[in-house]
């Protein structure tokens, strides 16, 4: 019944997808149908079974080669588009009388080709979105479900494919990918879902098939603009403290200290940085960062409820701000940049005895630059801690000087 719902929406989709790709002209549109095998990895919590499926289906947009658009020509006429996928984790057996629900997730992706040989092409493929799960963790009725606590989740990829075309219009393939699954801290418990996932794909592409040699000819040295640059950036999310979780466990059942608890309380950030571009397709530089924490008193309600008032006094202390600095990457595909940042605290931040952060941070994600904007930005990221726990999903808007 899945793979037949799967068929007909695809037949659905194909039609007003094959009337625009004729007035794009040379241009390629494609239609995929994927269906994969997944493996979900436990943690923190052993599972009675870890194998399921899921199915995908995407649109996808391929530069012409006679588009003379320098960064399509630099990242090899890569595919982007929208893809939408079914996880159907309520398969997997979780201990006890918990469950799983199916996850729900929309997609933009990105597919660049590494190797191409007459009709066989290999590279890799990134996805990031929202997903979405009905199922999320209960104390009572879904306590072994720690690892969805909220409808809205990220959904992010990256895998690698090999592609046949056996008819003109025709493709079938082969991929792998890692999936992630984790609210980024907007919800406790969050220990987020990982998982590998191996399968096929059939394509169908619309538009005239192109020879390497129908390729324009382009500058070897396109133009970008080389030199310095600027950023000033004020971003913010909200952050579920680890203390309300310990709290929580330690409550007796009927206290009503409870309606308290499990709040996502609101951080930001103010970041300055300076960078070189040096290349068209990327730049690097460094960031001054300073963190802000409006709910410190939390922290410290929490600490003295979980260690006593005289560890607290005698503990690091509390301070709502703390400074960090990084090291920053953008790679831009046209106004679209992907962002990310290895950062250290030069001073350990004084967040009590609990306070959720490490001495290193990292940020993922993606910003838009609106030239109708002046060079203002907008974005996405994840803020994570030892390359492992996360932090929380910042958005940002910030200006290019």
């Amino acid at each position: 019944m899945r793979m037949v719902l799967t068929a007909v929406v695809f037949i659905l989709l194909s039609i007003p997808l094959k009337l625009g790709a004729q007035r794009l002209g040379r241009d390629r549109i494609s239609v995929e149908a994927k269906g994969y095998a997944g493996y979900l990895f436990d943690n923190r919590v052993e599972l009675d079974s870890h194998l399921y499926g899921s199915a995908d289906l995407a649109v996808g947009f391929t530069p012409s080669r006679m588009d003379t658009d320098a960064y399509a020509k630099a990242y090899g006429y890569p595919t982007c588009g929208l893809g939408m996928c079914v996880s159907f984790l309520s398969d997997i057996e979780v201990p006890g009388e918990s469950y799983f629900g199916n996850y729900y997730s929309a997609y933009g992706f990105f597919r660049r080709n590494l190797l191409e040989a007459r009709n066989l092409t290999a590279g890799y493929m990134i996805e990031i979105g929202p997903a979405f799960n009905p199922v999320r963790y209960d104390p009572v009725i879904n306590p072994d479900n720690i690892y969805v606590s909220s409808f809205l989740m990220v959904h992010a990829a990256a895998g690698a494919y090999v592609r046949y075309r056996f008819l003109e219009n025709w493709e079938i393939g082969l991929a792998v990918r890692a999936k992630h699954h984790s609210n980024g801290r907007s919800a406790l418990p969050n220990y987020g879902q990982n998982m590998i996932e191996g399968g096929l794909s059939l394509a169908y592409l619309f538009g005239a098939e192109e020879n390497d040699e129908d390729e324009v000819m382009q500058d070897e040295k396109p133009s970008f603009d080389k030199g310095f640059q600027y950023h000033m950036t004020i971003s913010g999310g909200a952050h579920c403290t680890r203390s309300d979780w310990q709290r929580y466990n330690l409550l007796v059942p009927d206290s009503s200290d409870k309606q308290d608890i499990f709040k996502a309380y609101p951080r930001f950030a103010i970041s300055a940085d300076v960078m070189y571009r040096y290349a068209l397709k990327c730049s690097t530089g460094i960031s001054l960062d300073a963190f802000v924490v409006p709910d410190i008193k939390t922290l410290e309600k929490n600490d003295r409820f979980l260690y006593g008032d005289k560890a607290v006094d005698e503990g690091p202390g509390y301070s709502p701000v703390f400074f960090g600095i990084s090291l920053v990457q953008e790679f831009y595909y046209r106004n679209l940049a992907l962002h990310m940042a290895l950062g250290f605290y030069p001073v350990d931040p004084r967040l009590g005895l609990s306070g959720d952060v490490s001495w290193n941070y990292q940020k993922a994600g993606l910003r838009y630059y609106i030239p109708a904007w002046n060079d203002m930005f907008i974005g996405m990221a994840v803020k994570a801690n030892d390359f492992s726990e996360s932090e929380m999903v910042e958005f940002s808007i910030g200006i290019r000087l």
